[in-house]
């Protein structure tokens, strides 16, 4: 058991005295007795012996890694900043699940009291593991809310540890913090590179899901390790594979290979990749063929003077990897051809001995597999208080370029690197720059859980994702304001901003460092640092292998929605008259937005400034149809053209065959902007959308590098700090961090020396669990659950009824039946006398599409129906029959097309659709996903319908201060014309016959200040004239 006096623990690298239990070091002897003489050693020991294992023959033990000075004053005071005055006893977070009738939820507090009977190592007990789980969240809590989480615990007459016994357990084999020190003596503390490189590739779940070739022979590029980069670049060529002997095959090694006609030939290694249809390992090899094979080969050739010892290159064949018998001797010289058929070029020993230089890591790796494994790093600052706005941090994360872009989004797939509120983010990236230069060029030894061996990692940098400011850091640029004001090309804002000139490097930057350095007075320093766009500040970044000029794509988020468009917000709304603001505002409260993942909300014609990311990308997609009455000519091409820039930026693949045309939007953008806006085009972040498509070639489609899902991880960083003692916060964020990623490591089923439990991994799978301890939404844990699955019919109205009696809305007409419909023939996938009239039916108000979004009934929806030639119409309605089977009622759209049948599209290429009379039924699963429908109307009026009036009914529209009502549905009513009866507000007006009334409001009188007052229910009427709606999803 742990006694009081514990044998002293002497750290061979500083000859430190280390407290084991505590984890705690001290420079002096006389130091560590005192503390092991303290009260709270004494106490801390003796409640960590009821629940740690007996220890036997304790001996020192000797440390590879600097440990942490803990209690150090020189660090506490060192790090300590002002800082905002934060309650560090604030309590005040969010539920993460909003159902106390989940029974996951239930499970786990019931749990709570039950005894200890299965494995949840490396954890005493379950109750320690569930509590420290909760220490240790991503969502944490305030040192009072966890005191009375323990009060309830003992006042329920659970046996818990203290809360001071939980926050020190260790994990096993877990590797802290490593503590630096920048110039002005300042420590940060970050997590290296190659430990979390070990932790992912050692998940058997992570390791089995990275990609570790590049894919060949695609035609549409949908993920990084599709892009130009990894394919093209040498850097990221896998080094080596292993054949069927188990032989280790690496590049530019001379293998033999099968032949048809030959028998084998020879050949040198190039490139192993994957074919986009194939699962398949190929290589580029090039063949060399002796005399008497190549003269088979090419027949018309004649070759003089080849030595024995002399093989001629054939050319390069893609060949499959199970095609290598082994490997060959080396030529002594190599013949290339120059032209075909005839000229030759015969290699020298040294020049043939370079072209087969042995793979620098054959020799490092000794017979092990040899894996590539690139990084993503993302650098960004972020607020440590709740305020995001002050208490700056500037953070380091790590992801990796071979996931698949739906884990890479995920931000339990994001690293945690550093964090510091006193240090610069360069002094922050000299220890990464260090461990970057030796993961590319040396790699790691660690286990690959997917070949269960231990292998060599070699982890270069793919590229740096950053906003703009932070990009002009990484690459000593002088910012946006200076006069070359591009930090990847030596575009100048004053001569040529609308176009690319010549593309910066790393050598040519160096190079431009070493010529201001060489000026000897300040005022030639500065006029060099403005022709340059440089500044001559020691950057180690700049001293990696990768070229960091290349390695920074452009990212939309903070270029576009965060640039552009709102630079065009600041341009057009202060122009608009107070009058014009209230209609805007009208037009965006009444537009549908069913198809868009979120709702803008505030009023975009005051707030629009504080807006963020999601508010101006749910902004680009309505501004046209919603300012298109106020904009000018001008305005409205600029809008235009940065819609289909956006488009592409926000497309999930991208097609090297567009390549042309997708610069030319770009260009199309820019040149508009020039005539029409010339003050944006001064904007750092116009010049850069004309980069936007060359970094969509080098790492695929722009969400590969979107910034977004690391900007939500800094929410993390932040509330560590919230929660913490805000004394030391760099030490603290990255133990916090280091603890949470070690402890994901183990439960997934990491190769440490202690593996986990049975139990323990089982319990952390939870549901609820996976929620708090690794930040997987609610919804998509529970996807696998019936209610969830596409198809199914949710919100019952819990009334039954037969299908004669079933009402449904007709074509503008009278109420009808299922029936009479499915009589009329107008089914596609229903089997006609499926079911009877008489048979009772369940009415719904929604159903889950095959997106998993929730549809309601009125929404607009996307079909998929092969016998159906409508893709997108109305749910009217959904009901399950008492087989359980789920049906839809649907009104359907016709596409306008031209006479020659090329689609139908307005001002704004977006196509016309035709609101039809035919109602359908389909199967629930037939919902493929929710869209968004704009009206199109050529002039301000609309017309409406007041249903269930009787001839000679009276109603009013008048004025209201504050309208209640839901006008969405005003934007949907269809357009009748110039004999429609023009009504003024405040004025009765007599029902037509027919038993409705058709009238024309102008937006200024209805949208924001009118109400309709009556009886009746208003709704939009369907007409069998033509009426055009867009199709804009």
């Amino acid at each position: 058991m742990y006694a009081t006096s514990l044998p002293t623990v002497v750290c061979s690298t500083c000859s430190e005295f280390h407290c084991e239990p505590c984890g705690q070091s001290f420079q002096y002897q006389s130091q560590y007795k005192k503390h092991v003489a303290s009260r709270s050693h004494i106490t801390f020991v003796e409640e960590l012996s009821g629940f740690m294992q007996p220890v036997e023959n304790e001996e020192v033990a000797i440390h590879d890694e600097q440990p942490l000075q803990m209690h150090s004053e020189e660090v506490i005071h060192a790090e300590q900043q002002p800082t905002a005055d934060i309650d560090d006893s604030s309590d005040d977070v969010e539920d993460v699940v909003d159902d106390d009738d989940d029974p996951d939820i239930v499970e786990w507090f019931d749990g709570l009291g039950q005894s200890n009977t299965s494995n949840y190592h490396p954890f005493p007990s379950k109750i320690f593991a569930l509590l420290f789980f909760l220490v240790n969240s991503p969502h944490p809590m305030g040192e009072k809310n966890l005191s009375f989480v323990w009060f309830i615990l003992k006042q329920m007459g659970i046996t818990v540890p203290s809360l001071a016994t939980v926050k020190k357990f260790q994990l096993p084999d877990m590797k802290e913090p490593v503590r630096h020190v920048n110039c002005k003596g300042i420590p940060f503390y970050s997590i290296p590179l190659e430990s979390i490189v070990s932790q992912c590739i050692g998940q058997p779940l992570l390791s089995s899901n990275l990609m570790r070739y590049p894919v060949e022979g695609l035609d549409t590029y949908t993920e990084m390790y599709h892009g130009d980069a990894w394919r093209n670049d040498s850097r990221f060529f896998s080094p080596m594979v292993k054949i069927h002997n188990g032989a280790s095959v690496f590049l530019k090694e001379c293998v033999n290979i099968k032949h048809q006609e030959f028998g084998t030939v020879t050949g040198v290694v190039l490139k192993f990749y994957h074919w986009a249809t194939s699962k398949d390992i190929l290589a580029h090899i090039e063949i060399l063929l002796d005399l008497f094979q190549f003269q088979h080969m090419v027949p018309d050739t004649t070759v003089t003077h080849l030595s024995s010892d002399s093989l001629i290159s054939y050319g390069i064949m893609n060949v499959p990897v199970s095609d290598i018998v082994g490997l060959a001797t080396p030529p002594v010289h190599i013949v290339q051809r120059v032209s075909s058929g005839s000229g030759f070029v015969r290699m020298d020993k040294q020049e043939t001995a370079a072209h087969l230089a042995s793979h620098p890591l054959k020799a490092r790796a000794d017979g092990k597999r040899v894996v590539m494994l690139p990084l993503i790093l993302f650098s960004d600052d972020t607020s440590g208080n709740r305020s995001k706005k002050w208490h700056k941090f500037e953070s380091w994360y790590l992801s990796f370029a071979g996931l698949p872009r739906h884990l890479n989004a995920r931000i339990e797939n994001i690293n945690f690197v550093c964090s510091s509120d006193s240090v610069s983010p360069l002094d922050l990236s000299e220890p990464i720059a260090q461990q970057l230069t030796a993961l590319e060029t040396e790699g790691v030894f660690t286990f690959d859980a997917s070949h269960q061996e231990t292998v060599l990692v070699v982890a270069p940098l793919m590229c740096i994702v950053c906003d703009n400011p932070r990009a002009s850091t990484l690459l000593n640029h002088l910012g946006s304001a200076a006069l070359k004001h591009c930090p990847r090309c030596m575009t100048s804002r004053q001569e040529n901003p609308d176009t690319v000139c010549a593309l910066r490097t790393k050598d040519m930057a160096l190079q431009q460092i070493a010529q201001i350095n060489a000026l000897l007075t300040e005022a030639d320093r500065v006029g060099m640092r403005k022709s340059f766009g440089l500044r001559e500040d020691y950057n180690p970044l700049l001293y990696i292998p990768a070229d960091l000029y290349l390695s920074i794509p452009v990212e939309v988020l903070h270029t576009l929605s965060l640039g552009s468009c709102k630079h065009i917000l600041k341009d057009v709304m202060p122009k608009m008259s107070p009058h014009q603001k209230r209609e805007i505002q009208a037009r965006v409260r009444a537009f549908n937005t069913s198809g868009f993942s979120t709702k803008l909300h505030g009023s975009v014609c005051y707030y629009y400034q504080s807006f963020v990311g999601r508010d101006f990308k749910g902004w680009t997609q309505m501004a046209l149809f919603i300012l298109g009455p106020y904009l000018s000519d001008g305005q409205k091409e600029v809008l235009l053209a940065y819609s289909k820039v956006f488009r592409i930026a926000y497309c999930d693949f991208f097609k090297p065959v567009l390549l042309d045309e997708w610069k030319s939007v770009c260009q199309a953008f820019v040149s508009t902007v020039k005539q029409h806006m010339p003050s944006l085009l001064e904007k750092q972040k116009t010049h850069l959308i004309l980069h936007l498509v060359d970094s969509m070639v080098k790492f695929g489609p722009c969400s590969s590098f979107s910034a977004e899902r690391f900007e939500s991880f800094n929410s993390n960083v932040r509330m560590y700090n919230v929660f913490g003692n805000r004394l030391a916060p760099s030490r603290d964020i990255a133990k916090r961090f280091c603890t949470l990623q070690h402890l994901r490591y183990i439960c997934h089923g990491g190769n440490a020396s202690e593996r986990c439990g049975g139990a323990l991994k089982e319990l952390y799978f939870t549901p609820l669990l996976q929620h708090m301890v690794r930040g997987i939404s609610m919804r998509e844990l529970l996807g696998h659950k019936a209610i969830y699955q596409p198809g199914v019919a949710r919100k019952s109205m819990r009334t039954s009824r037969t299908i004669s009696t079933l009402q449904l809305l007709s074509a503008g007409k009278h109420a009808t039946t299922l029936g009479h419909l499915l009589q009329c023939g107008m089914q596609y996938d229903i089997v006609l006398g499926m079911f009877a009239l008489t048979d009772k039916v369940l009415e719904h108000r929604s159903v889950v599409s095959q997106n998993t979004v929730l549809v309601s009934s009125g929404d607009y929806v996307e079909l998929v129906i092969s016998q159906c030639n409508m893709k997108y119409g109305i749910l009217l309605t959904t009901f399950t029959l008492s087989d359980g089977s789920v049906h839809c009622l649907v009104q359907g759209f016709h596409e306008l097309t031209l006479p020659d049948g090329q689609p139908l599209v307005n001002e704004y290429d977006c196509p016309l659709m035709d609101l039809s009379t035919t109602i359908f039924c389909t199967a629930g699963n037939n919902i493929q996903r929710p869209v968004s429908f704009v009206h199109q109307c050529s002039v301000q009026d609309l017309s409406y319908v007041f249903k269930n009036g009787a001839q000679g009914d009276r109603f009013d529209i008048r004025d209201v201060n504050d309208p209640r009502d839901d006008i969405r549905a005003l934007l949907f009513v269809r357009w009748r014309g110039e004999d429609a009866v023009s009504v003024v507000p405040g004025r009765a007006v007599s029902v037509n016959s027919g038993g409705g009334l058709d009238c024309t409001v102008k937006w200024a009188k209805t949208l924001y200040y009118g109400e309709i007052v009556g009886s009746g229910k208003l709704t939009y009427l369907p007409q069998t004239n033509r009426s055009r709606f867009n199709d804009y999803h």
